[in-house]
């Protein structure tokens, strides 16, 4: 009994000192403030309204209120309307701009700048922020995120699908971040990589510079 909890405290004690380790890095990383290169595509109302209405067809679709049976498509433009106000309803993530890229092989690639402290939800860098100077965490800093889109099975509810995006590759600025530091900085707040998805849905797949949803006939 005893060993097993040394054991747990050791596992505990190695979680604290890699997370310290990797607040570190990030926070003493000069790299992180640099600007890289970025191409964000312009979106304009037009293109936020054309994502609600298209978001709608599905909920109607689900809710056998829509009888149309055709893939529904979203552009890059409309993803990058859409997320510019989705994040900070959800997430309380503010970026901007605000830019998606949607590649071949169900690869999702996000682009985006906001301040250093939107990012420290998690622990311990939560814990170490408010110690650090505020021109540094007040700093805007670039996110890159790139990953696979993925369709899961829930756990708890087995009849309930969830869309994650499955991070493969993280950086701030231009210094590369393995995707496990990510999850220790947002914390709770990661929960916006995976979402549910309707039960009419029945696949989402990504190709070069479009999003296809495709979902279940009428029954």
């Amino acid at each position: 009994m005893r060993l097993g909890c040394v054991g747990c405290l050791l596992v505990i004690l190695a979680i604290v000192i890699f997370g310290v380790a990797a607040a570190g890095f990030v926070f003493f990383s000069a790299n992180i403030f640099d600007e890289p290169e970025v191409q964000a595509q312009p979106s304009t109302a037009s293109d936020g309204y054309r994502a609600q209405q298209k978001f709608y067809e599905i909920v109607l679709r689900d809710g056998r209120r829509s009888s149309r049976v055709d893939p529904i498509v979203f552009s890059e433009r409309e993803l990058n309307a859409f997320l510019s106000r989705h994040l900070i309803d959800t997430a309380d993530l503010s970026f901007s701009p605000v830019s998606v890229a949607l590649l071949p092989d169900n690869t999702v690639e996000f682009r985006g700048r906001t301040m250093l402290r939107n990012l420290l939800k998690g622990a311990p860098f939560a814990q170490i922020a408010p110690y650090l100077p505020k021109g540094r965490v007040d700093r805007p800093v670039w996110v890159l995120l790139r990953g696979h889109l993925r369709l899961e099975r829930g756990t708890v509810r087995r009849d309930r699908e969830y869309g994650r995006v499955e991070v493969a590759e993280f950086a701030l600025g231009t210094q590369p971040i393995g995707a496990w530091v990510l999850k220790l900085m947002l914390g709770q707040v990661q929960n916006v990589l995976r979402w549910q998805v309707p039960r009419v849905v029945q696949s989402i797949t990504v190709e070069e510079g479009r999003l296809v949803i495709r979902t279940a006939a009428p029954q």
